[in-house]
């Protein structure tokens, strides 16, 4: 995400509009360009009522919605603008709107106006209307999406999180047919606000995907799973193979050995759009099963390197990759991003089935003193967003893990 999102006003210079400006992202869901005498109220109140971002005013915008140039508008334009909305919002609000100069006798300026959807009062009525943002288009909002911002302002166009819905049991189970010991799940969500056509992968995105995983410590990390599990040797990890696709789904898959055995381990990355279609959630699960050696732990080292790894992946390089091939969305909002564990069952030659359960497969003896003896088989946590905007990976990790461990007992857990 670009600094232009989330650093205090006062850090605001014109070099790092003029950074934004180079990189040539076109108008989308969340930016817009404005150049003098255009009127700016209904790019703001469309980006306030789905995902928030920004509007610059001031700025040519050039063929295809890319930014041409910084054009400046007169002194002034600042307290208009916020008059406006003022006047002109029902509920009565205004953005953060940053004003910077932009000519050496400081007569124009650029406006930056900062639309935090979390602060916004939704819906924003403007001049009796909703206008909500397709695209790179401000269109009045049907009556299907005035519904869903008046009865409930907050779940558009958001996910939500539930642990249980993607969860590993549930969604995408890793368990179904290989049954290995323990997976490790993290999995990162954006809303695909809702259009009038049928959202679908591009052709050729599982070939990108496959690049974007191949420039990650995807590989580094499998190989050293791999060897610690089977107590050094030679470890010759397959590449990632594209296990199905459709045009809605993606399953690629990694494993530490050509042929999966014990001890050893695999990572899955799955891309889907769900949800009732035209709208869509995009999601990208990235899951490391293991199989474990006979009555040894997965250590609490690997166990959190694994997240510590898997976690950027999934937030950072996969899902705004994947968004912005789909729907063009370049300056992404801040995604949910879930961590997920479980451990499976082991079947008998006669059938018979025994659940296994953390305590004897990870060493979350290492944690501390555990309260109370009641079995732990899966754990989900919710990464907080203060820690993933600006994105402090390890420390958000380790906050969800903390908060995972206190609630299987652990009241102060230590991690290594």
């Amino acid at each position: 995400m670009h600094p232009l999102f989330q650093v205090p006003p006062t850090e605001v210079t014109l070099a790092l509009v003029q950074d934004f400006i180079d990189l040539k992202i076109r108008e989308g869901l969340t930016v817009e360009y404005k150049r003098a005498g255009d009127k700016p109220i209904e790019a703001v109140a469309a980006l306030a009522n789905t995902y928030g971002g920004l509007v610059f005013v001031g700025v040519a915008e050039g063929d295809k919605g890319v930014p041409s140039e910084i054009t400046g508008v007169p002194l002034g334009e600042k307290e208009k603008l916020v008059n406006q909305m003022g006047t002109s919002f029902d509920p009565p609000w205004s953005p953060e709107v940053i004003e910077v100069p932009c000519n050496e006798q400081d007569s124009k300026v650029v406006l930056v106006v900062r639309i935090d959807r979390a602060t916004v009062p939704r819906p924003i009525v403007l001049n009796g209307s909703i206008f909500v943002r397709l695209d790179a288009r401000n269109e009045k909002a049907n009556r299907q999406m005035m519904r869903m911002l008046l009865d409930d302002p907050n779940s558009q166009p958001e996910p939500r999180a539930t642990g249980t819905n993607r969860g590993l049991k549930s969604r995408e189970s890793p368990f179904k047919g290989h049954e290995p010991d323990v997976v490790l799940r993290a999995v990162s969500v954006v809303r695909l606000w809702e259009g009038r056509e049928r959202t679908r992968f591009p052709s050729g995105l599982a070939g990108r995907v496959v690049d974007a995983l191949q420039g990650t410590h995807a590989q580094p990390l499998l190989s050293r799973l791999g060897l610690d599990l089977a107590g050094g040797g030679q470890v010759v990890t397959s590449p990632w193979q594209l296990a199905a696709a459709s045009s809605r789904r993606l399953k690629l898959e990694m494993s530490s050995d050509a042929k999966l055995s014990r001890p050893g381990a695999q990572m899955t990355c799955t891309v889907r759009l769900d949800g009732a279609e035209p709208a869509s959630d995009l999601e990208v699960l990235f899951d490391t099963a293991v199989w474990l050696p006979r009555n040894v732990p997965l250590g609490l080292d690997l166990f959190l390197q694994v997240f510590y790894e898997s976690v950027p992946i999934v937030a950072n390089t996969l899902l705004p990759l994947v968004a912005e091939a789909t729907v063009g969305l370049k300056a992404m909002p801040v995604p949910l991003t879930e961590i997920h564990v479980a451990s499976g069952s082991t079947r008998s030659p006669y059938g018979d089935v025994t659940h296994n359960y953390l305590t004897s497969l990870v060493s979350l003896s290492a944690l501390g003193e555990r309260v109370g003896a009641r079995s732990i088989s899966e754990g989900s946590e919710t990464l907080l967003r203060s820690l993933v905007n600006p994105p402090h990976w390890n420390e958000a990790v380790r906050e969800a893990l903390v908060t995972m461990a206190m609630d299987w007992g652990f009241p102060d857990p230590k991690f290594p």
